[in-house]
């Protein structure tokens, strides 16, 4: 089980899950009151789970804050991602988590990555594999997967072994992100939001993608067609078809 937190002292970042409404029904009509799930955590690897009734919403959120600062509990990180693989139960929910490498970013659902990003993950895989993808079990599922996670000064000290250094793990863990695979230029100058060159667009003399010869042909066309001969032979071919 997890180290529990003495929360005096701590900068607790607080993230609601999900709201639920109940309603019951009286004599009067319906009476409504409101549950709430929420998850504090300080980024460091201390994170709290609570869970609030109330007829008002915000009171409800009050609630289930201070019930998720009752309950704050340590969770080992390795870095900015966890120590090895795990995976989480909780009823039909079944959560699993993959180390990722810097850059990777949290792959997870809106319950889970809430959890996440409380302890001060950032690179991480996960996947709800369960019959279930209720928002509360799968908090329950994650949070309890994480509290099986061991360190390896943790591991060395229950075997009474040394573990040797990985250098490998270590290069990865302090690589830098990679970079986009696509860099967007923008362009700027005179010549911004033009498709052609001197020529101009689709005709002219000049340069352009798709000026040049091939759209002064274009224009040389349409004006030798808006002649007054080019409109008489037509309206005469016209009125032939008629008779």
């Amino acid at each position: 089980m997890g180290q529990r937190i003495d929360p005096v002292g701590l900068n607790l970042e607080e993230r609601v899950i999900d709201i639920w409404r109940c309603a019951t029904v009286v004599k009067g009509g319906k009476r409504f009151s409101f549950a709430v799930m929420s998850v504090v955590g300080n980024g460091s690897g201390v994170i709290g789970v609570g869970y609030g009734k109330a007829r008002e919403v915000p009171n409800a959120i009050e609630k289930a804050v201070k019930d998720a600062k009752k309950h704050l509990i340590r969770i080992q990180t390795f870095g900015s991602t966890i120590p090895h693989e795990v995976r989480g139960r909780y009823g039909a929910s079944q959560v699993v988590f993959i180390p990722a490498l810097p850059g990777t970013g949290v792959i997870a659902g809106a319950a889970v990555r809430a959890v996440l990003e409380c302890i001060g993950v950032r690179d991480v895989l996960t996947k709800s594999v369960g019959g279930s993808n209720n928002g509360k079990n799968l908090v329950k599922a994650a949070l309890e997967g994480l509290l099986k996670l061991r360190s390896r000064e943790l591991i060395s000290e229950l075997r009474g072994i040394v573990l040797p250094a990985d250098a490998g793990l270590a290069v990865s863990l302090t690589a830098p992100a990679p970079k986009p695979r696509f860099e967007r230029q923008e362009r700027s100058g005179p010549d911004r939001g033009r498709r052609g060159g001197q020529g101009g667009g689709r005709g002219g003399g000049g340069g352009g993608d798709r000026g040049g010869e091939r759209g002064g042909d274009r224009s040389s066309g349409s004006a030798a067609a808006s002649t007054p001969a080019a409109a008489a032979v037509v309206a005469t071919a016209v009125v032939e078809e008629k008779k």
